[in-house]
């Protein structure tokens, strides 16, 4: 499966230029890929001042769009994260559209950042997301939860092969983005998918540098800092080649069940 991470470049509050600067991306390359992955909170940026103006809601015009264009190129598009209304309280969410247009999987990030005013502003999701993606096992972690290897873990106990991880991960920070990436792969033999904002807003310089790792956390492909489609293939047989790898992990979940 051929997956294309769009590690694109936002402004900050300006979410109609965002929008349509997202979707030229996505036009270019969703021919060479049946999986399409965005970063987090990419229409506003990591904006929380006039967040719930400028918040996107379940059903309008650019929910609507985002499944139209995966059914258009007949592709799986994870649409990286949203700050979202819904039933009253704010999510940093994830939608997941399949190849026919519709929504099949959602993820609210249940590991706020509490260092700014999202751990203040929004509400956490409660439940993993796992689906099939062509076939393939996948579960989604956003950013900071790349702190947490238990959700990781979990995923991996119940089938995960993919993890998807949207990101709008510092410069100053972007050492430990690699570290924790790979990790999260090693540790369960899983790919990781870690798409990442770049760009400068609010004087903070976002690290880019998005990731594709295989199960033996070697890195398949790496972006720079400036905006850039990264491609990555998931490829089954790496799964035959651990061999012994795989086996003592899956020693270990047994253990811990």
């Amino acid at each position: 499966m051929k997956i294309g991470l769009i590690q694109m470049e936002v402004a900050g509050g300006e979410k109609e230029r965002n929008i349509h600067h997202a979707f030229d991306l996505m036009e270019q390359a969703a021919p060479s890929c049946d999986l399409l992955v965005l970063p987090e909170l990419w229409t506003i940026g990591y904006d929380f001042r006039q967040i719930r103006t400028q918040a996107t809601r379940m059903g309008d015009s650019l929910v609507e769009g985002l499944g139209a264009f995966a059914k258009y190129h007949h592709i799986t598009l994870a649409a990286g994260t949203l700050p979202i209304v819904h039933r009253g309280a704010l999510y940093n969410m994830a939608l997941l559209f399949g190849p026919s247009g519709e929504l099949q999987a959602h993820y609210s990030k249940r590991h706020l950042f509490s260092g700014y005013l999202e751990g203040t502003l929004m509400t956490p999701g409660q439940r993993a997301m796992q689906t099939v993606i062509g076939g393939i096992q996948s579960g989604m972690a956003v950013c900071y939860e790349l702190y947490f290897p238990d959700l990781f873990r979990a995923m991996a106990r119940g089938g995960t092969t993919l993890v998807i991880v949207p990101a709008s991960w510092p410069l100053m920070h972007v050492s430990r983005w690699e570290i924790l990436d790979r990790a999260r792969a090693i540790e369960n033999g899983i790919y990781v998918c870690a798409v990442n904002m770049a760009g400068t807003y609010h004087g903070v310089q976002l690290g880019g540098h998005s990731l594709f790792i295989d199960p033996e956390g070697t890195v398949q492909g790496e972006a720079g800092t400036a905006e850039e489609i990264l491609y990555g293939t998931y490829e089954e047989e790496k799964y035959r080649e651990l061999g012994r790898q795989l086996a003592v992990i899956r020693s270990v979940k047994e253990e811990e069940e």
